[in-house]
C-alpha cells in the first residue's frame, strides 16, 4: 500500500470509528431520555454510559439541548420509516403504526409526561402531533376526498384519536392488554371510523 493509499484509508478507518462513537453517544442518551426525568439526564451521565469524554460530547452536540434534538432527529427518521404506509393498504398502515407503538410507545409517554415542564420537549412533542395527524391525512385520504371545511377536520381528529400514542397506552399500559388486543381494538376503532374504506 502506497503513502497515498495508507492515508486515505487511515481517513476513511477514523471517519468510521468517529461515526461509530457518535451512533453509541446517541444510543446511550437515548436510553437515558427514556427512562430518566429529563431535567436529571446529563452530559456527563451520557458520556459515561458512551465510554467518551465531555469534551468529546461538546465537541459533536454543543450542550444537552443539542444532543436532545441529535436524538430528536434520529427518533424521527426511524418513526418516519416505520410508519411510512404501504400504499393503498390501510391494515398494513395501521399495523406499521401500532409496531411503531411497541418500539417507542413507552419512551414517548415518558417525554410526553414531562411536556409541560420543558418547553425543549414541548416543541419537539408538538412537531410530532403534526407528524401524525399528517400521517393520518396520507392513510385515510380516500375517507377524506370528499370532506371539506370544519366537517374534514372533525373527522381527522376522530381518526387522530382512535390512532393516537394515548390510546394506545390505555389498551396495553393501564389496562394490561396484549400487543395483538390492542391491534384488534384500535384497528377495529379506526375502519369504524373510517368506514367507507372497509
Amino acid at each position: 500500500m502506497n503513502m497515498k493509499d495508507r492515508r486515505a484509508y487511515q481517513q476513511t478507518a477514523r471517519a468510521q470509528k468517529a461515526a461509530e462513537t457518535v451512533e453509541r453517544v446517541l444510543d446511550e442518551a437515548e436510553a437515558l431520555f427514556a427512562s430518566e426525568l429529563f431535567d436529571r439526564v446529563t452530559l456527563d451521565a451520557v458520556a459515561r454510559a458512551a465510554g467518551v469524554s465531555i469534551p468529546t460530547l461538546q465537541r459533536n452536540f454543543g450542550n444537552k439541548e443539542g444532543l436532545f434534538a441529535a436524538v430528536g432527529g434520529r427518533l424521527r427518521t426511524r418513526v418516519e420509516a416505520q410508519r411510512r404506509p404501504p400504499p393503498g393498504d390501510l391494515e398494513g398502515a395501521l399495523a406499521a403504526l401500532l409496531r411503531h407503538y411497541e418500539r417507542d410507545g413507552r419512551t414517548m409517554w415518558h417525554l410526553l409526561r414531562q411536556e409541560a415542564d420543558v418547553p425543549l420537549l414541548h416543541a419537539g412533542l408538538d412537531e410530532a402531533r403534526g407528524v401524525h395527524r399528517a400521517w393520518v391525512v396520507e392513510v385515510f385520504a380516500r375517507s377524506l376526498r370528499a370532506l371539506r371545511g370544519a366537517g374534514r377536520e372533525r373527522y381527522i381528529d376522530a381518526l387522530v384519536a382512535a390512532t393516537d400514542l394515548y390510546l394506545w397506552k390505555l389498551l396495553r399500559v393501564d389496562l394490561g392488554r396484549t400487543q395483538r388486543q390492542v391491534a384488534h381494538t384500535m384497528t377495529a376503532m379506526a375502519l369504524a371510523v373510517a368506514g367507507r374504506e372497509r
